[in-house]
């Protein structure tokens, strides 16, 4: 026999009592009916599981109308279906739904099997396989093989078998995104060990000890042991057919249709963007805000479609679908679905995830409809480029990226580079962490502070700038900080902007001054210098200048703004050489003593307490000195 390089997930399909698990038990010698139920009423009613071989777990998977929902879950993950129609029956009803589901999740290949040839004539046989290949037409069992086997003899099961390993020893590899996800379905109890959970890993690996979280649930879990194939191991990978033993949460806290992922990589979500198709043999139109039955991995939730770009939707078309649900479920980018009527229930079609965070859409919007195009179109650098735009101004990291693309760390990574070069996407980085923003954004960002800031100089003419928090208010950025500051370096570095004591300027401006203003800010110098370390309120101000207490609120914030003045607290202005006066008088200070009191220093500048300790704290607040307790000590790395 061929052998198989990795594992592989073999799925069977078909209407109900035509063969299914007995087939499964030809070819591995394993019942999967484990349920008494199914054992009572001699047909499937849960997904079971056997292996052919080391590499091989095949998923017998419920044939019956009412059980279609956990056929949807197994189907779901395979790499190889076996399409089962027995030859005393024929093509049924749910020989149809089956097919029309595996298409909708888009399984590339498999097998034809005419069962129960035992029971027929041979001439009968031909007739069936004429009307599955008449079924089959235009789909991808159209150029299958079609094996005939009887499950009582045995008859055509070894040639079964050899087509199995054949077809999939050619099966390429999944595309592996890097991250585990592991969707639920089956949960059990074993003794000693606790809760075990199964399902079929869709990507990256696990290892034991580690830490998974659980979805929706947002749970994080330690893992106590893992298995493929009933052998213990220590890591599982894309493929493989898992159970996971987990500890610390029981058996009811855990469903088929949750999730185990990567700690912080999936949201549980109840909106996503999708393509849908009504399968042709639909009875009628799907209608906007429609309600439905998703299935989507292994989970089945009730919930309503909004058609995007259409008013409703008639058999055999396609539309841009987002889909409102009822209850929580953990997609990813690429994810296939089925869609199945509320009530009465059948299968009306299916498609695939494009969007798995989106906003609540407005219909017909012709932004929305191009933008959900570009990620239909699998273009990972398109994909890439229009997230890092629709994250506007936050900023994002290479795994955040890889995330809300869906897409391998090492496959962002180069399609980032290259937008940089093409200068589509600007980075820069804060303590050691690489941040990304799409480089129109951020050059937008830095036009929008050039506008406000001319806008700021033309309304205050004689204000050196705008606080930087004013300025980040304005801007829009008050959750991103890192951005904004990196925009004023840069900005700096370009000599566009000055940025000094927290305060941003254009580099071409200067303060507008009239000379009567400057007159009056002569005057008003004066008054302070003479006051010495001492300050009078405003309406002493226009007392002594001859001037209206608006006029002397004007002069005063502008002598502030020349630094001819000093605001060391509300209400406590100094001249700016009394301030340097003081700040020497200290520092001469301590060239003979060691610390220095409030009292020491007031009798020093000759004036009241009310303005000793202000001046203090100014000088505190500079790095001249340093308070301890009730004493100041210099600072001996202070650089005035």
């Amino acid at each position: 026999m061929t052998k198989t390089t990795r594992h592989y997930v073999v799925g069977t399909a078909g209407h109900i009592d035509h063969g299914k698990t007995s087939m499964v038990k030809q070819l591995t010698g394993r019942d999967t009916d484990w349920l008494q139920e199914e054992k009572e009423r001699g047909m499937t009613i849960d997904l079971g599981f056997a292996f052919l071989g080391d590499n091989i777990t095949i998923i017998d998977v419920p044939g019956h109308e009412k059980f279609i929902r956990n056929m949807v879950a197994g189907v779901s993950t395979i790499d190889l279906v076996l399409f089962v129609i027995a030859a005393d029956d024929g093509v049924m009803p749910q020989t149809r739904e089956h097919l029309d589901i595996i298409k909708l999740l888009q399984i590339k290949q498999g097998i034809i099997v005419i069962t129960k040839i035992d029971l027929v004539e041979e001439e009968w046989v031909e007739l069936v396989i004429d009307d599955v290949q008449n079924l089959a037409a235009g789909t991808f069992l159209e150029n299958a093989p079609i094996i005939p086997i009887s499950n009582e003899t045995g008859k055509g099961i070894d040639e079964l078998k050899q087509r199995i390993f054949d077809i999939l020893a050619q099966t390429k590899d999944r595309q592996d995104k890097g991250v585990f996800r592991l969707p639920i379905d089956r949960v059990f109890t074993m003794k000693g060990f606790g809760t075990v959970v199964a399902g079929t890993v869709l990507a990256g690996s696990l290892s034991s000890d580690q830490t998974v979280e659980l979805l929706p649930q947002k749970t994080k879990l330690r893992v106590r042991g893992l298995q493929i194939h009933e052998q213990n191991v220590t890591k599982v990978k894309i493929g493989d057919r898992a159970a996971v033993n987990l500890a610390g949460i029981e058996k009811e806290a855990v469903s088929r249709g949750d999730v185990l992922a990567a700690p912080e990589t999936f949201r549980p979500t109840r909106f996503f963007d999708g393509k849908f198709y009504l399968v042709e043999s639909a009875p009628r139109n799907l209608k906007h805000t429609a309600r439905i039955r998703l299935n989507i991995g292994t989970s089945e939730v009730i919930g309503r479609v909004s058609i995007l770009d259409k008013d409703e939707i008639k058999p055999g078309e396609s539309a841009y679908i987002q889909f409102r649900l009822e209850k929580p479920v953990v997609p990813d980018i690429g994810d296939r679905y089925v869609v199945r009527t509320y009530s009465p229930i059948y299968t009306i079609g299916g498609g695939v995830v494009l969007d798995v965070n989106p906003r609540r859409h407005k219909r017909f919007s012709t932004e929305v409809l191009e933008n959900i195009a570009i990620l239909e179109s699998g273009d990972p650098e398109k994909i890439i480029e229009q997230l890092l735009n629709a994250n506007n101004y936050r900023s994002v990291t290479l795994n955040q990226i890889a995330q809300q693309a869906s897409l391998p760390l090492e496959k962002v990574a180069q399609i980032v580079e290259s937008l940089q070069k093409k200068q589509q996407c600007f980075r820069y980085t804060e303590k050691g962490q690489d941040y990304y923003i799409h480089y129109d954004l951020y050059s937008k960002l830095k036009q929008s502070i050039i506008d406000l800031l001319e806008k700021f100089h033309q309304n205050n003419p004689t204000r050196r700038g705008i606080t930087k928090t004013d300025l980040k208010v304005m801007v829009g950025l008050a959750v991103n900080t890192l951005l904004f500051n990196k925009a004023l370096e840069e900005m700096a570095r370009e000599e566009k902007i000055i940025v000094a004591n927290n305060r941003v300027a254009l580099i071409t401006h200067r303060l507008q001054i009239t000379e009567q203003q400057q007159q009056l800010m002569d005057k008003v110098a004066q008054i302070y210098f003479e006051k010495g370390f001492a300050t009078s309120d405003l309406s002493a101000i226009s007392e002594h200048a001859d001037i209206s207490t608006n006029e002397a609120k004007e002069i005063l914030q502008i002598l502030i703004e020349t630094e001819t003045l000093c605001k060391v607290e509300e209400g406590i202005i100094f001249h700016a050489k009394r301030v340097a006066e003081a700040a020497q008088i200290i520092t001469d200070h301590f060239k003979t003593n060691n610390q220095l009191t409030v009292g020491d220093f007031r009798q020093m500048i000759n004036t009241s307490r009310k303005y000793a300790v202000p001046l203090l704290n100014y000088f505190d607040s500079i790095g001249l000195t340093i308070r301890q307790h009730d004493i100041r000590v210099i600072n001996p790395d202070f650089k005035g």
